[in-house]
């Protein structure tokens, strides 16, 4: 599941429209709402429920096959899934009073959309249900929870390592993936190529690619909790921004989107890295079971996230992420809403989504299941997954304007139009205010 599209300006609406419009119920129920008859002389209807979800192609095949699982054992509450990856849409349903049952987000939306009032509060029907919250990895349950609160259960966790074509290094007479930041960069410039008149054929490595990981490298910071300031300009954020902002600069715009131009899809055997465009990339630990699926011949390594050479103590950085169920606030049948997602984030459930698609499963009973023994790539993340220098992005409830401020700017440093100090400024200026 990737992340799509901009949420700002939306989520300024939140609780305006949802106080006004969408009082659903957060507590468990009597259920005599849901789809019940009086004095009991009528067949009772069968509940339907929507799952909006952000899965899609094979991987939202594989929901969908829970999906027929759940149906097929509860003719009382049937779902009805839907791929649905654009999350402005989610918002829009929600503020306007008419939401799907169950949905699915990412981990760092969590709180401003809960604190906000778009998510519905689990802890009742936790407590009442005896969840078993002990049983989730902390990282990727505290990306769900706030003052007190949990707004979503955690289905998978994400991290991001280091990809590399062995046959493109050998052929560059490379032994072996980069170490450093500083190797990083050297490895770039050696496997990009240019060919007819200086038209570029092969990228080492895309120089946009995922700043907030390589800032994690440099040791940054995006907030400071105790002085409550956000901090882009911390000086690990600036070297990773320039890190970027130098690779770029060696093509430059014009001839990286002319390159770009002519790359395919993501999820296809015509990804940049499938096909060589792409010596090396950034991605997370789907990637070898899409290459597994569409590129079964291609000679690929898993390597760490290069580290900042002057700092070794930050070796194995990264970034990490989770994909989330909630239920959005004002649902007509929050019970049998809660029933389907607590269904779906019990064990057996989340092994065989996560091991369908790929993904690391965010309980840590399941970490030694043999479900996941054939999953390419599973071990490498794994054992990944357990660096002490793995960082998140703060949950705060202003983190999506955040994250999206951020990601704005630095696509302007890198294009030129406006330099490294006043892009990181012009960040802190706008969501500072944000803070209280």
């Amino acid at each position: 599941m990737k992340r799509k599209g901009s949420l700002l300006g939306l989520v300024f609406v939140f609780l305006l429209a949802v106080l006004s419009g969408c009082e659903g119920k957060e507590t468990p129920s009597s259920g005599k709402e849901n789809g019940g008859t009086k004095g009991g002389d009528a067949k009772k209807e069968p509940v339907e429920l929507s799952f909006w979800y952000g899965w899609t192609g094979p991987e939202g095949e594989a929901l969908e096959k829970l999906i027929k699982k759940w149906n097929e054992a509860n003719p009382d509450i049937q779902v009805k899934g839907l791929s649905q990856s654009d999350y402005q849409k989610q918002l829009t349903a929600i503020t306007g009073g008419n939401p799907p049952d169950i949905a699915s987000n990412f981990g760092q939306d969590v709180v401003p959309w809960g604190e906000r009032g778009a998510m519905m509060p689990l802890d009742d029907y936790i407590k009442k249900d005896n969840v078993d919250l002990g049983d989730f990895v902390p990282a990727a349950l505290s990306s769900s929870q706030s003052q007190g609160k949990t707004y979503a259960l955690p289905i998978a966790m994400h991290v991001s390592m280091l990809f590399y074509n062995k046959e493109v290094l050998e052929k560059a007479g490379l032994n072996g993936p980069p170490e450093t930041m500083g190797q990083l960069k050297d490895y770039i410039t050696k496997l990009s190529v240019k060919e007819n008149g200086g038209k570029l054929q092969q990228l080492g490595l895309w120089p946009g690619v995922d700043a907030f990981t390589f800032s994690y490298a440099y040791g940054g910071s995006y907030y400071d909790a105790d002085k409550k300031q956000v901090t882009p300009d911390n000086a690990g954020v600036k070297a990773a921004v320039e890190f970027g902002k130098g690779i770029w600069d060696q093509f430059g715009s014009k001839e990286l989107d002319r390159f770009a131009s002519g790359l395919g899809q993501y999820m296809s055997p015509q990804n940049p890295f499938f096909t060589g465009k792409y010596a090396m990339t950034i991605d997370g630990e789907w990637l070898p079971t899409f290459i597994k699926q569409f590129a079964p011949n291609l000679k690929y390594g898993i390597a760490p996230i290069p580290y900042d050479e002057n700092n070794p103590s930050l070796k194995n950085p990264g970034n990490v992420t989770t994909s989330v169920f909630y239920i959005p606030k004002g649902v007509k049948h929050p019970d049998e809403s809660w029933k389907f997602l607590k269904w779906m984030t019990e064990p057996e459930q989340m092994a065989e989504f996560t091991a369908a698609i790929g993904n690391l499963p965010t309980r840590t009973s399941l970490q030694t299941n043999g479900i996941y023994k054939d999953v390419p790539g599973f071990q490498e993340f794994l054992q990944y997954s357990s660096s002490p220098n793995l960082r998140s992005f703060p949950a705060t409830s202003f983190s999506t304007e955040y994250m999206t401020e951020f990601s704005t700017q630095y696509n302007a440093i890198l294009r030129g139009e406006v330099g490294v100090d006043e892009g990181l400024k012009r960040v802190k200026d706008k969501i500072q205010p944000l803070v209280k």
